[in-house]
This record gives structure tokens, sequence and C-alpha cells, in this order.
């Protein structure tokens, strides 16, 4: 199952966020190897992607999101869908992030 995040992106600012990935018991999950996606869209319908994040995976679970001002800029104020999959090297993917993204507008960035 994975993990639900409400996220906000300020149009024109530079995003971070960062997801540690824990088993049951606590320890880091070794992601070394894997190929992580993400997707914006405007709803879960959509066929076409609003943004995504540039994504990180140290080998210690940890994901970091990360959107440039320059990319939070080109993605219009409002509510969206988001996800993040995981694939490992054998080719089995998984759906590890998911939620609701809210793109506040800019009054100096426009």
């Amino acid at each position: 199952m994975a993990i639900y995040e409400e996220l906000e992106i300020d149009q024109g600012s530079t995003f971070r966020y960062q997801v540690d990935l824990t088993t049951s018991q606590g320890s880091a999950y070794n992601l070394g190897g894997f190929t992580l996606t993400s997707s914006i869209k405007k709803n879960y319908k959509s066929t076409t992607s609003a943004g995504s994040f540039a994504l990180s995976n140290p080998s210690a679970g940890r994901i970091l999101m990360e959107m440039d001002d320059s990319d939070a800029s080109n993605i219009a104020a409002g509510r969206y869908v988001f996800d993040v999959y995981i694939e490992a090297p054998s080719g089995e993917r998984y759906r590890v992030i998911e939620g609701m993204v809210t793109v506040t507008p800019s009054v100096t960035q426009q």
C-alpha cells in the first residue's frame, strides 16, 4: 500500500520533499538499483501530465522528490494528483507514494 501525502508547491519556487521508506521492523529499504518515476496530473483519468518530480534514490530507503523553480512556474495553479513508482531490477513495479498536490499561484512570478 502506498504512502498518502498532501503536498503544496508554490509557483516559481524550488520544491523539495523527502520520504523515508522503512520496513515494519523500522529498517530502511535498500533501493540500490531501483528506478523511480513520477507523474502529476489534473485528475486520475488525465492522459497528459502536468509535470513530474525529479527523484533520487539513495540506497538508504530515502526518496527525495524535487522540482526546480522554472518547472514549478510551468504548472497552472490548482489541485492535482500525483504518484511515485519504484521498479526493481527484476522488473517488479510498486507504487510507493501517492496523493494530492496543490500548486499555489504566485504574485511576483507569473
